[in-house]
């Protein structure tokens, strides 16, 4: 959805609302200019799902009315599912020196996150109108639940997983 938070998004707004109400003022012809922007912006989204075609920027960060999978092996980063199904692999991720940070979100799709056992990993999971299925089998609906593994020692550096999902699905799974 980036391309709504662009200049040229809304500097075309704001010329269509310029143009209604010269057109208002001028000739007395009433355009209703925010039920022809929502409906254009509903056409736009449309065709961008059927065809894939997009102008905003892909990101290898984020799955944005798309089918991804995303391997992480890099620190502390930010992943989103927006409209689709993101499988975001996090048992590449090496502790270094440091605690490593990763936020997940999930609006409106699924996705599946999968962790390994062997890092110490704590994950808060929070859900509303949606699932989120921890590794451990708990189920968040609404709220927000904290899953730690086994080795998991707050002193020590471990990979701490902010995940958020919001009328969608996410599942933990560990990989061997």
């Amino acid at each position: 959805m980036g391309f709504v938070f662009t200049g040229v998004f809304w500097g075309v707004v704001l010329i269509l609302i310029g143009l209604g109400v010269i057109i208002n003022v001028v000739f007395g012809i009433r355009i209703p200019i925010f039920r022809t922007i929502f409906a254009l912006f509903l056409i736009y989204l449309g065709i961008q799902m059927l065809t894939g075609i997009s102008f905003w920027s892909k990101s290898k960060k984020s799955a944005v009315f798309e089918e991804k999978t995303i391997e992480v092996t890099t620190a502390s980063d930010k992943y989103d599912v927006v409209f689709g199904k993101g499988e975001i692999d996090l048992s590449g991720i090496e502790l270094k020196d440091q605690n490593v940070r990763v936020d997940i979100n999930t609006v409106f799709g699924g996705s599946v996150i999968k962790i390994d056992p062997a890092i110490p990993t704590k994950i808060v999971a929070s859900s509303a109108f949606g699932g989120a299925h921890l590794p451990d089998g708990n189920v968040v609906a609404f709220g927000q639940y904290t899953y730690k593994t086994e080795n998991f020692k707050n002193a020590e550096k471990h990979l701490l997983v902010h995940a958020s999902v919001v009328f969608g699905g996410m599942e933990f799974v560990t990989k061997q």
